[in-house]
C-alpha cells in the first residue's frame, strides 16, 4: 500500500474460509462509473477457476496496495505459492498504483470479484496487502451483491483504521495523494467505511499485522488500525502472536513466512485463521517457502523501486476528494 521506508523490505497477503451467506446481500449496489474497457485491462487472471475449485483449491483475487502493482506486490511471492499448488487467481493493478482516488480503484476490485465469482461458480477469496487488505470491505460495503461471493478475505498490514503517518503527513504538507489523504486516521473515507458494521456474516476475516508496522500506526495490539471488531468470523493475529521473536515491518509482510503461515491456515481451513492450527516449527525463517532466496534482494529491491517510482509520478491534490454520493448518502432519488 504505502511507499516503504529505506529501511523495510516488502509486503504480504493470504485469503481464508467463510460461513452462511445473508440472502439480502443480493442488491448490486451503484453503477460502475469506470469504462469497462479500463475494468477489464486492469484484471489478469491465471488459471482455471472452475477447475481449481472443484480440486478444493478456491481460487484467489489479489489486491495490492499503495504505490505498488501485482508484479511488484505479489509476483515473487504469493503468486508463486499459488502456483505451486496449482490454484486459479486473479489479480487487478489499481489505477495510479493505487495513488489515486481509493473509491475509483474500489470499482476495480468490484469488477474483479464480480468475473471471479462467475468463473468460478462458487464462492472466491480475497488476499490483499496494506491498502489492499483494506479496499476490498469498501466494494463489499457499497456493492451488496459482492457478499455473497467471497468466502475468505486475508488481508496483511491492513489500513482498515487509517494511519497517523498519514495523517501528520498530510496535515504538514501542502499536497498529498488521493489515497494518502484517504487513509488518513479518522479521514471522510474511512469514517464512511467503518460507520456501521465492518464485517459481513458469510465472510472470514483474517487480520494478519506486526507489531513492528512503520506505516500502518498505531498497530502494537488488537485495538490497532488493521484490526476490525472480534467476531466468530474474525481473526485479528500479529506474527508476533505466533512466531515471538518476528521483526518484519510493513514492506516485509509481503514475504513473511509466519504471515504466509497464518494466511494459508485461514485459506485450507473453514473460518478465519486460527492461532492453535498454525505450526510454529518453522518460526525463525524469513522468507515464505515460496520466495526464491537467489532473486530476493533482485525481487525486494525492484518492489521499492516501483514504490518510489510511482510516489514522485503521483498526482497531488490539496485536500481528501470528496466522499461519492452513495457513500454520503445524498445520490439523487431516481
Amino acid at each position: 500500500m504505502f511507499l516503504p521506508s529505506l529501511s523495510a523490505t516488502v509486503a504480504g497477503l493470504v485469503a481464508g474460509a467463510a460461513l452462511a451467506v445473508p440472502a439480502a446481500a443480493t442488491r448490486p449496489g451503484p453503477p460502475l462509473s469506470e469504462p469497462a474497457a479500463l475494468l477489464a485491462a486492469s484484471l489478469h487472471c491465471i488459471g482455471d477457476p472452475a477447475a481449481s475449485a472443484r480440486a478444493g483449491r478456491t481460487p484467489v483475487l489479489m489486491i495490492h496496495g499503495t504505490t505498488s502493482n501485482f508484479r511488484a506486490n505479489f509476483s515473487w511471492n504469493w503468486d508463486r505459492a499459488f502456483a505451486g499448488e496449482g490454484r486459479a487467481r486473479c489479480y487487478v493493478d489499481l489505477p495510479d498504483s493505487g495513488n489515486s482516488d481509493i473509491q475509483v480503484a474500489a470499482e476495480h476490485v468490484v469488477n474483479g470479484i464480480r468475473h471471479l465469482y462467475a468463473a468460478t461458480g462458487s464462492r472466491i477469496d480475497l488476499l490483499g496487502h496494506s491498502q489492499g487488505g483494506m479496499i476490498g470491505r469498501w466494494a463489499l460495503k457499497y456493492w451488496p451483491d459482492t457478499r455473497g461471493m467471497v468466502d475468505d478475505y486475508v488481508s496483511l498490514a491492513a489500513s482498515n483504521h487509517g494511519t497517523t503517518v498519514f495523517a501528520v503527513q498530510c496535515a504538514t504538507t501542502p499536497t498529498c495523494t488521493a489515497a494518502n489523504w484517504q487513509q488518513r486516521t479518522d479521514s471522510n473515507f474511512l469514517t464512511a467505511l467503518n460507520q456501521g458494521p465492518q464485517t459481513w456474516p458469510g465472510i472470514s476475516y483474517t487480520q494478519i499485522y506486526t507489531r513492528h508496522d512503520e506505516i500502518v500506526v498505531p498497530n502494537r495490539d488488537e485495538s490497532g488500525s488493521s484490526s476490525l471488531p472480534l467476531a466468530p468470523n474474525v481473526s485479528n493475529i500479529a506474527v508476533q502472536d505466533l512466531c515471538r521473536y518476528e521483526t518484519v515491518e510493513h514492506f516485509g509482510m509481503a514475504y513473511d513466512n509466519a504471515a504466509w503461515l497464518l494466511g494459508m491456515d485461514a485459506l485450507t481451513h473453514p473460518g478465519p485463521a486460527a492461532l492453535h492450527r498454525t505450526s510454529t516449527a518453522t518460526c525463525g525463517r524469513l522468507l515464505m517457502p515460496a520466495v526464491n532466496p537467489v532473486t530476493f534482494l533482485s525481487d525486494a529491491s525492484a518492489a521499492l523501486t516501483q514504490s518510489v517510482a510511482s510516489t514522485a509520478a503521483a498526482p497531488v491534490l490539496p485536500a481528501e476528494p470528496p466522499l461519492r454520493c452513495y457513500a454520503a448518502q445524498a445520490c439523487p432519488r431516481r
